[in-house]
């Protein structure tokens, strides 16, 4: 991270001629798919991360809705939706490229599946879904299986291939702080090991790939960061 979480009160740091800009909140898993891949990359940005419980008011000049992320190109483009801005990083920095035109069909169709995933997290750590634990695994395990057969299908250790693309790179946030709900949910639970097998080794292979170590959101903080949110009294630079 370049920055400390700012909030209201504080001044916009001033552009960086010709560097682009991204406005995340650490603990984003949306902000974070455009870390990866600004990070896979290696495309020149600085960040600048926003306390969301407590916005600057020139935030909301750049944002109205004061959502993150925001993608802002040294040319002044600027885009607001993670798949948009991963989608339109890959065009305009094409190595290493993250579609094979032979899957990308397949690739977005899975991706609009995985928002059942995605839908079902947000209700969880935001308190919505007020089902018991077991069901609500039970309900992500069944979406997860499209996955596990994706995977068997393409024999391949990623999605993309022999490397990571755009849907392993648009999973991942949400793999990586899954346990935290096993945390909020005080239950004790994992993948099954005989159901998902390739998601099980898709898991192993991408945790320790160099630019996911360097922006790694371990599940503890994570589940912290809920909690404190829950509770009104988070402090995002001192979990």
């Amino acid at each position: 991270m370049s920055s400390l979480h700012l909030a209201s009160g504080s001044e916009k740091p001033a552009d960086v001629e010709g560097q682009a800009r991204l406005y995340s909140m650490k603990y984003c898993p949306f902000s974070h798919r455009v870390r990866l891949v600004l990070a896979l990359k290696n495309i020149p940005h600085d960040i600048v991360n926003i306390n969301l419980q407590n916005k600057p008011d020139w935030y909301l000049q750049v944002h109205p809705e004061g959502k993150v992320p925001v993608y802002i190109d040294a040319d002044g483009t600027m885009m607001t939706d993670s798949v948009a801005i991963a989608n339109y990083l890959d065009q305009k920095y094409p190595e290493p490229p993250l579609y094979n035109n032979e899957i990308k069909s397949r690739d977005l169709e899975l991706l609009d599946h995985y928002s059942k995933v995605i839908g079902t997290f947000s209700n969880c750590i935001h308190d919505k879904d007020k089902r018991q634990f077991e069901e609500i695994l039970a309900e992500v395990m069944d979406n997860l299986q499209e996955f596990e057969e994706e995977l068997n299908t393409r024999k391949t250790p990623f999605f993309g291939g022999s490397n990571p693309g755009m849907l392993d790179m648009l999973m991942w946030p949400w793999f990586e702080r899954a346990k935290a709900l096993t945390l909020l949910y005080k239950r004790c639970t994992s993948l099954d090991k005989e159901r998902f097998p390739k998601l099980m080794e898709w898991v192993a292979e991408m945790k320790d790939l160099p630019f996911v170590v360097k922006n790694r959101c371990s599940y503890e903080e994570f589940a912290k960061v809920i909690e404190a949110s829950r509770a009104g009294n988070i402090d995002y630079d001192n979990i």
